[in-house]
């Protein structure tokens, strides 16, 4: 890879980054599609994140960034225009330049449903999930979930407040049946057994040393468990599930194509999805 005056500058914004594999994905994409480009991640804390999105509303060759975990909710309120999906959700993974000007998007719902589809074969209309977590992610996936027809949503967060406030903005924007509890709450037992769709949107797991993000005991045979952690590529809550007879998905079809709709939505072209595809799998090995 050259890297000259005219090399279009791509970032992923984070606290950690180091984990991310999307330099990776998109730096394969950006060379596939022969494009003067590099993709590198930038670790900011919350503290900093506005100066970080200065920094690139000013750069001349600044060709887009992803926003990972913790500040796609903080970004919705650093950028000058949001697209509707990104409004909807409340929350930005994607930021477009025009002109001096930051566009923020969500392309993690999407990304989310294509995978469930895809690669589970999984079709969410009709049927009851439950999602882990109250943050960025977590919300896009509901609210996408809801888009997509499902019957009811129940949040499952560590502050129930936060579980209640992210289940009242589902039902209020979609008209779905939504639901928050804490992860404490006596009636977990009875929501989890009632799903047919679990998606841990939290980051526990990150870390080899953690423990499932729900009990093991809670998940019964068949029902689908996802986790969008994709590094390491199996975690302890996948793991776990397999041993109890559910069916599982990593997050690593999430990643691939929600960056897949990002790099469109920086270039204006599609991106090679086996190129993107092999670097994932490169990365993770």
């Amino acid at each position: 890879m050259r890297i000259t005056g005219r090399t279009t500058l791509f970032v992923i914004f984070g606290d950690p980054v180091e984990h991310s594999l999307s330099p990776a994905m998109q730096n394969a994409a950006l060379q596939a599609a022969g494009i003067d480009g590099v993709y590198i991640p930038w670790r900011v804390k919350a503290i900093g994140l506005p100066t970080a999105f200065e920094s690139i509303r000013g750069m001349e060759n600044f060709g887009g960034a992803n926003v990972t975990i913790p500040h796609k909710e903080q970004a919705v309120s650093l950028v000058d225009e949001l697209s509707s999906e990104a409004a909807s959700v409340g929350a930005v993974n994607t930021v477009i330049g025009r002109g001096g000007r930051l566009l923020g998007a969500n392309t993690d719902g999407q990304g989310f449903l294509r995978a469930l589809q895809e690669e589970a074969g999984f079709v969410p209309r009709g049927r009851q999930v439950v999602i882990l977590g109250a943050g960025g992610a977590a919300r896009a996936v509901a609210w996408s979930l809801a888009e997509a027809g499902v019957s009811k949503v129940v949040i499952l967060n560590r502050t129930v407040e936060r579980a209640e406030a992210l289940a009242e903005f589902v039902s209020r924007g979609s008209g779905v049946s939504a639901i928050g509890h804490g992860l404490g709450d006596r009636h977990i037992s009875e929501r989890v057994a009632e799903c047919e769709l679990l998606v841990n949107a939290t980051s526990v797991g990150l870390a080899a040393s953690d423990p499932p993000a729900i009990d093991g005991a809670l998940l019964r045979p068949g029902m689908l468990v996802c986790d969008l952690i994709y590094r390491p590529r199996e975690t302890a809550l996948l793991r776990e599930a397999k041993k109890r007879g559910c069916r599982v998905l990593g997050g690593v079809g999430m990643l691939l194509f929600q960056g897949m709709l990002a790099f469109e939505l920086w270039t204006g072209q599609k991106p090679s999805e086996g190129a993107m595809r092999a670097a994932l799998i490169q990365a993770i090995a």
